[in-house]
């Protein structure tokens, strides 16, 4: 079985090379006829400018792993996977929290917007049965690389929230046999000198019997009690994923 991805990131280097000086013609000798004086050939230097220094680009490690995510999953989405409508799970779990949402189910892919008088977010849900699928990778690699790939997409839905607003941080994967699971999840506080934000985002999945369910969410408000309870929330769902 394939343990790695290779990824092949082609990096176009441009070397400029300028030569900027001339060489100038010898000064024509004078003649008289007493006597003969010959000046002195001069040359101008030659100019020769240092190639222009190049390097090559660097990148971080955050950077290669985010790239080797998303090439994996290019290559999983585009595998022989079937999308299966779980949305009654979203329609139990919403009934017992008090936030505002509309569901949005595409291919079986469930994008639910939530709301309170002091913030906003999302939960994005999708459960694929991977049986058909033809790639060659062992389970532990690709619930790290649905996982991160879900929460990378998740955090960056938080506007003008970066990685260094989060105070927790949290990672987890287990692999048992024929089954595994993932979790990541992290939690912000800050201050603009006006108002306090509080933010929470989670991802969660598990893959049993061939079936994958991922849970990703994230909720930021100014109400320190509406991230305590999309916390709660997003329990609930990880409760409902079987494992």
């Amino acid at each position: 079985m394939r343990k790695h991805l290779s990824t092949v990131i082609a990096v176009v280097l441009v070397l400029s090379l300028s030569a900027c000086g001339t060489l100038a013609p010898p000064q024509r000798a004078e003649m008289t006829s007493t006597a003969t004086t010959t000046a002195e050939a001069t040359t101008a230097p030659i100019d020769i400018s240092e190639p222009a220094v190049t390097t090559k680009p660097k990148i971080s490690e955050k950077e290669k792993k985010e790239l080797e995510n998303n090439v994996f999953m290019t290559e999983f989405f585009n595998s022989p996977i079937t999308f299966i409508d779980r949305s009654d799970i979203a329609e139990e779990i919403l009934k017992a929290f008090s936030f505002e949402h509309n569901e949005l189910t595409n291919n079986g892919s469930e994008r639910i917007s939530l709301s309170s008088e002091s913030g906003s977010g999302i939960i994005d849900m999708t459960c694929i049965d991977i049986t058909s699928s033809d790639l060659d990778c062992d389970l532990g690699y690709m619930m790290d690389s649905v996982g991160d790939y879900y929460y990378s997409l998740t955090k960056s839905s938080m506007r003008g929230v970066t990685d260094d607003d989060f105070n927790t941080n949290f990672r987890m994967t287990n692999t048992v046999v024929s089954k595994a699971k993932y979790q990541q999840y992290g939690s912000m506080q800050r201050s603009d000198g006006m108002t306090m934000q509080f933010g929470y985002a989670e991802t969660c999945a598990a893959l049993v019997d061939n079936k994958l369910m991922v849970v990703s969410g994230q909720f930021v408000s100014t109400d320190m009690m509406d991230r305590q309870a999309f916390s709660r929330l997003m329990t609930s769902f990880r409760e409902k994923i079987l494992f």
